[in-house]
């Protein structure tokens, strides 16, 4: 692990603390799960039951309502309709009945540490927020349990499948700064991916406006052009390793669309192993939602999740104006899969190295 101290903080130096408890309403039963979530300023203005169910991205908007109806508060406190119109800022907590939610890992490794910036490693399965399914098996209830004298906030996200690295922000000028580098692409992001497939080309930019794609599975992303919805979306593609029937390949977004890595490169022939929404199509990808893929849809996925992993940022520190690269190595389960397709051990990164570009 990267560490690195500025000046000695001093026990007087006060140290952010994590935001104050909401009230809890003499209607909620104790044992009720409490999730608080902060409204985003680009999302100000919508319904409350649309908000949430874009913050639970697999809630439908029946269930939001539904849920909104018996169990969304203000943090004093005061119940909320499904027709409130949402604040920036402005904090929700979301009161649940306790339920059993799905195991999840909770190993996660710390990649850098310093007086403003925290990187991990989170690994594959682990949501990053509350879900409609998962409450403490989530990355920001490890981090509170890991933090619990300190304010530390996520400066971006990725999906519960992909493994790798997220960076949080130790300070509110470093979280500031963060996420505005994140919003205007500065920050620079490698994701290694396994393709089904033998990819030809050694670099490639694939660029293919892209959007939602207005079905049965509201999260689907397509490839459309500008002309007709799809917004730009640009990712540069490296060959690391050619296996056998399998290709790893080094990732470079160039913008940030939802799902824009899977969906570019199962645009162009090469969808990720394990990616059960655009290597098998919805009839997967619903059934999976409903519990752990059986034997027969395992032998179809080969891995039981996406084979995406955020493998390094390379940003100028929020705080010291210096230049840091934060890498995170490839994963177990990925480099099984590569060894056991007859990739050299040469061929494949080791401790997150990345390939020169």
């Amino acid at each position: 692990m990267q560490r690195r101290r500025t000046e000695p903080r001093s026990h007087d130096e006060p140290r952010e603390r994590p935001t104050p408890p909401v009230v809890r309403p003499p209607s909620v039963p104790e044992d009720a799960l409490c999730s608080v979530f902060e409204v985003r300023s680009d999302r100000a203005g919508m319904r409350l039951d649309r908000w949430l169910s874009l913050e639970l991205t697999r809630l439908t908007r029946s269930r939001a309502q539904e849920i909104v109806s018996h169990f969304a508060f203000t943090a004093q406190g005061v119940a909320l309709g499904p027709s409130h119109r949402v604040r920036a800022g402005e904090v929700i907590a979301l009161y649940r009945p306790r339920w059993e939610e799905p195991p999840a890992p909770r190993e996660v490794g710390l990649l850098y540490v310093d007086d403003h910036v925290i990187a991990v490693d989170k690994p594959a399965g682990l949501p990053v927020h509350p879900t409609a399914k998962y409450h403490h098996n989530t990355l920001t209830s490890v981090l509170a349990e890991r933090f619990p004298e300190e304010r530390v906030v996520l400066a971006h996200r990725i999906d519960r499948e992909t493994s790798g690295v997220i960076l949080l922000a130790r300070s509110r000028e470093a979280e500031r700064r963060l996420k505005q580098d994140f919003a205007e692409r500065r920050i620079e992001k490698t994701y290694h991916a396994l393709v089904h497939g033998v990819v030809e080309q050694d670099h490639q930019v694939i660029d293919a406006p892209m959007c939602l794609h207005g079905g049965d599975v509201g999260v689907k992303m397509v490839v459309r052009p500008v002309t007709r919805g799809g917004m730009p979306s640009v990712t540069r593609v490296d060959v690391i390793a050619r296996l056998d029937g399998f290709t790893l390949v080094a990732a470079h977004p160039e913008t940030g669309r939802q799902h824009q890595i899977r969906v570019h490169l199962a645009h162009v022939g090469h969808p990720l192993v394990g990616d059960k929404l655009y290597a098998h199509g919805d009839e997967m990808f619903l059934a999976c939602l409903e519990g752990p893929p059986d034997e027969a849809r395992m032998r179809k996925l080969l891995l039981d999740r996406q084979a995406l992993h955020a493998a390094e940022v390379t940003l100028t520190h929020p705080i010291e104006k210096t230049p840091l690269t934060i890498s995170a190595p490839l994963p177990a389960d990925m480099r099984a899969f590569c060894e056991e397709r007859s990739a050299t051990a040469s061929t494949v990164p080791r401790n997150g190295d990345t390939p020169t570009r």
